[in-house]
């Protein structure tokens, strides 16, 4: 291998592996913080299947590949210059997951069930979105796919992951609406499920309207320039 590309990926793996780690340092933070919240830990069986299945996509296989497994010639390189992107892409959604672990303080459970006296969290990341936990699963799963080079350990987290997102969001919003009932779903009205509505980030309309119309002026130029060849050419002829 390239020594280039060796020294790449080294640092897209380390920074990888300390943003998972600095995942699991948080959540155990929290079960140590509110130890009420241990006797929720029981889990459905459905559940757990979904649960381990993605743990073993963003942690387990991963690990393994790193570290112990050589998995063949199964390893890919992605062009330099997506490493950027990837990275900040990565350190954006490790900051998501730990902002919505935060914003839910007191409220946030291991397991599905919910506390007697929950309070509804409408505040900070879930002004914007319902489920900001698991966008950031699905992000680090998408950012996996390019600081794990490798067909087995990069994509296989998306694969494993998006099942136990769907299956989660599912799950909770139906647990909330009886819960909560018409106040749930009038916070539905206002916010995204895993990405905010168009009038949350007005901002990034109109860069996509700016995008746009540069791109069609640039398109008109093309097509006039394309027809005045034409011209010119049958002119000639």
């Amino acid at each position: 291998m390239n020594p280039t590309f060796r020294m790449e990926r080294a640092i897209l793996e380390t920074l990888f592996l300390c943003g998972i780690a600095l995942l699991c340092l948080l959540e155990l933070f929290y079960l140590m913080y509110f130890p009420d919240d241990r006797k929720v830990l029981v889990l459905q069986r459905k559940k757990k299947i979904f649960l381990y299945a993605a743990l073993l996509g963003l942690q387990v296989i991963p690990f393994l590949y790193l570290f112990s497994i050589d998995f063949g010639t199964t390893d890919y390189h992605f062009w330099k210059w997506l490493i950027v992107p990837a990275l900040f892409s990565y350190l954006f959604f490790v900051w998501l997951f730990a902002k919505a672990l935060a914003d839910l303080g007191r409220w946030w459970v291991p397991g599905q069930e919910l506390k007697p006296d929950l309070e509804l969290v409408r505040t900070g990341a879930y002004s914007y979105i319902r489920h900001p936990m698991y966008l950031s699963l699905i992000g680090i799963a998408v950012c996996q796919v390019f600081m794990i080079q490798n067909w087995i350990a990069g994509p296989v987290s998306l694969l494993l992951v998006t099942p136990f997102v769907f299956y989660q969001i599912r799950r909770e919003e139906r647990l909330l609406i009886q819960y909560f009932g018409e106040t749930y779903l009038d916070y539905m009205k206002v916010t995204g499920k895993l990405w905010p509505l168009g009038e949350k980030m007005p901002f990034l309309k109109k860069d996509v309207a700016a995008v746009l119309k540069l791109l069609l002026k640039g398109l008109r130029q093309l097509l006039k320039k394309a027809g005045k060849f034409k011209v010119r050419k049958k002119r000639a002829q």
